[in-house]
């Protein structure tokens, strides 16, 4: 059976606040994700892949805001 992950777990992991993710997947209008349902996939998956990229992309806007002050 596939592990399962989701938004809160994955910007928990990485002190992201897990409401500014799912954020920012929203904006990312992923055609696999119907609104309103949860940020649950399946871990190493493609869907996986893609939120991993919308929260290194947070990750890396933080960190430069937080050079720039």
């Amino acid at each position: 059976m596939a592990e399962l992950t989701n938004a809160a777990e994955m910007a928990n992991a990485v002190g992201i606040d897990p409401e500014t993710f799912r954020e920012g997947l929203r904006d990312s209008d992923f055609p696999w994700h119907e609104p309103p349902d949860d940020w649950t996939v399946e871990t190493d998956s493609r869907q996986h892949e893609a939120m991993r990229t919308v929260l290194l992309v947070l990750l890396l806007k933080l960190r430069e805001k937080e050079n720039r002050t």
